[in-house]
């Protein structure tokens, strides 16, 4: 007769079964594995899959206007028409980060900026965090959020490394290409895009409405339905005192003079709104209405003189910034495009989207 294992025994290999399983190495590499280099550059797994998350949305929003499908259990490795949208999704995360690196590498030679790996922005990102909430604690205040999201810091942090390499390249590149800085002026210039602001000859007439102390008796309404009868006679060619003395109406006539420095003061949203609406006047055209505390008024045009160019000294230095933006992203576009990648197929072919 077959002797049978006792009881505690059976339970007892249940549970080293158990324990075994629980504590089994997970097939899923951590996220320090490398997925790929680009020129050299590392690219480790949780680096690829945080710039991944970033295009998720997009992918399924193509995929869902092309072919009408919603998001289920499958949807990401099902083939529509040829087209798998995790291998879209893959294909657009090398390109962000083809540009990525590109950027990070380029700041790493220009030596404006240290450690870029994926490990060292993980740290900064803890000490970042930690940094913060030990500032709510104690009361202080914090600027921005209270805890950073991976992306989020990640974003933040190579906004500023961009930023660098536009200085840099600006004070660097930029000001020694003097020759194409002038090209590039006189290009600009041939296209109207260098031109002085007009000066604006206008004649506001201005209606009060409702004053505390009784010196005006219009209503807000009336002043309004007022001011769209002068504006009407403006418009038709009349002259404001005519206008005026017609419709039997205490106003208020000045001129006002735009020019290049009136564009130069930092104004009011409202005074923004007037500017944009003078800028469009022709000599004889009349503005919309506005209104301020206890009045409406509108402007008419009286007289418009061309500004003329901007000489190269005034906006050289605008030039110059705009000389190093366009170089640096040809540079960075190029380079990406040129980008050696060596791809580690027994990572990169198990990143899902989770």
């Amino acid at each position: 007769m077959k002797k049978r294992m006792p009881l505690f025994l059976v339970l007892l290999a249940a549970l080293f079964v158990v324990v075994i399983f629980l504590f089994k190495p997970s097939s899923r590499p951590d996220s320090y594995a490398e997925v790929l280099t680009i020129n050299g550059e590392p690219v480790v797994l949780g680096e690829f899959e945080m710039v991944l998350k970033d295009r998720v949305a997009e992918v399924y929003g193509y995929f869902h206007e092309t072919y009408g499908v919603e998001d289920r259990a499958e949807f990401w490795t099902t083939s529509f028409n040829g087209e798998i949208p995790i291998e879209m999704a893959k294909k657009k995360t090398l390109e962000k980060l083809k540009i990525i690196k590109t950027e990070q590498l380029l700041a790493k030679q220009y030596g404006l900026t240290g450690d870029v790996s994926y490990r060292s922005f993980k740290e900064k990102l803890a000490e970042e965090n930690e940094s913060r909430a030990e500032a709510v604690k104690k009361g202080q205040p914090v600027f921005g959020p209270r805890e950073y999201s991976e992306i989020a810091y990640f974003n933040h942090t190579h906004d500023k490394i961009k930023r660098l390499l536009l200085d840099y390249v600006a004070n660097h590149e930029a000001r020694a290409a003097s020759e194409a800085l002038y090209a590039k002026y006189e290009y600009m210039r041939k296209k109207g895009e260098l031109k002085k602001p007009d000066r604006i000859r206008t004649q506001v007439v201005e209606l009060a409405f409702g004053s505390e102390d009784g010196s005006s008796f219009l209503t807000r309404s009336a002043a309004m339905e007022t001011m769209n009868g002068i504006r009407s006679g403006l418009a038709g060619g009349k002259d404001a005192s005519e206008v005026v003395r017609q419709l039997a109406v205490n106003v208020s006539m000045k001129e006002r003079i735009f020019d290049e420095s009136t564009y130069a003061v930092d104004s009011s949203e409202e005074e923004e709104k007037v500017f944009a609406a003078v800028r469009k006047l022709k000599p004889g055209e009349v503005s919309e209405r506005f209104e301020t505390v206890g009045s409406v008024f509108v402007l008419q045009c009286t007289d418009r003189t061309p500004g003329g160019d901007l000489g190269f000294e005034d906006v050289q230095d605008r030039l110059k910034w705009k000389y190093a933006e366009e170089q640096l992203e040809k540079k960075v576009i190029e380079t990406a495009e040129n980008a050696h990648l060596v791809i580690h197929p027994k990572v990169y072919d198990e990143i899902a989207v989770r």
